[in-house]
């Protein structure tokens, strides 16, 4: 089955699956070296966008994202083998992966939204959510939906 899901349908599944999650993994690159690192997210209660948050400390992957600002994203749900949940989030640009520090504009907004005391948040902009489930076979559905978001 190859039925993409209607757009509207595949946005409340993809805030559905992020709003039930807490851990993803944020994986970056710099020459040529990837860094894969599991951080706990938050988001924006909103259906309006999927803009998620996560508090940093200074250290490869901050360094890796100022110099090459591409990101994936990878969250999952552990199931048993043969059936797989997970999304896969693309982000790119200085526009969709924001560094807010203490006095920033955005920066108290996101203090709220993400636990704990922080000096560092990344705000970051899907371009890209990957979805993949198969249950959703069950449902007349592609295993695998994809979503492209405009930030014109």
């Amino acid at each position: 089955m190859n039925k993409k899901m209607p757009d509207n349908v595949l946005k409340k599944e993809i805030s559905a699956f992020l709003n039930r999650r807490k851990v993803l993994v944020l994986c970056t690159c710099l020459n040529n070296i990837p860094r894969a690192t599991p951080m706990d997210f938050y988001m924006e209660n909103t259906d309006e966008n999927y803009n998620i948050y996560v508090g940093l400390a200074p250290g490869r992957k901050v360094t890796n994202i100022e110099k090459n600002p591409i990101v994936s994203i990878g969250i999952y749900t552990p199931l048993d083998t043969g059936k797989i949940q997970g999304m896969q989030i693309t982000a790119q640009g200085s526009k969709n992966l924001i560094f807010l520090r203490e006095n920033a504009e955005e920066f108290e907004k996101a203090q709220k939204i993400v636990r704990g005391t922080r000096k560092l948040i990344l705000k970051i902009i899907p371009n890209k959510i990957e979805y993949l489930d198969y249950d959703l076979i069950k449902r007349g559905f592609s295993r695998f939906q994809s979503l492209d978001l405009d930030h014109s």
